[in-house]
């Protein structure tokens, strides 16, 4: 997949996903992410090594973050809130890139609602309870 000014826009990729079925829309709005149809759209179209993980723990998270991988994870939006108690589990996306040498889990929540929160790091403690099981690991 092209990086950098030779990505696809935000645009094109949208158009590719909803062609490939990954995204419904519903009254002209797109709703959620659907795993195995955005995995296809991201190998055929894009040339990424997208795998499914239908489920999925945080210790397999922690294991794919160190072979290299990044995973896309649902989880509850209010994640960008850690220190309130988790109202459920699921329904948001978020992408974890790292595992710091602390042992945080790094990732990137845009529907963060300050720098902090938009580019997280929590425990797996921490992380686990907004955590849904399920997600999408990328080269």
């Amino acid at each position: 997949m092209a990086l950098g000014p030779s990505a696809p826009s935000l645009f094109e990729l949208r158009d590719g996903a909803l062609k490939y079925g990954a995204y419904t829309e519903v009254d002209g709005a797109i709703k959620g992410l659907i795993y195995a149809p955005f995995a296809e759209y991201a190998r055929e179209a894009h040339g990424v090594d997208a795998t499914v993980h239908r489920h999925l723990s945080v210790e397999e998270i922690i294991t794919l973050l160190d072979e290299g991988r990044q995973v896309i994870a649902s989880v509850h939006y209010e994640i960008r809130r850690p220190h309130r108690p988790a109202p459920g589990r699921g329904g948001h996306l978020v992408l974890l890139t790292r595992r710091t040498a602390e042992g945080l889990l790094h990732f990137h929540n845009p529907s963060g609602i300050d720098a902090r929160s938009r580019t997280a790091e929590l425990s797996a403690d921490e992380f686990e309870p907004f955590f849904a099981g399920r997600g999408v690991s990328l080269p």
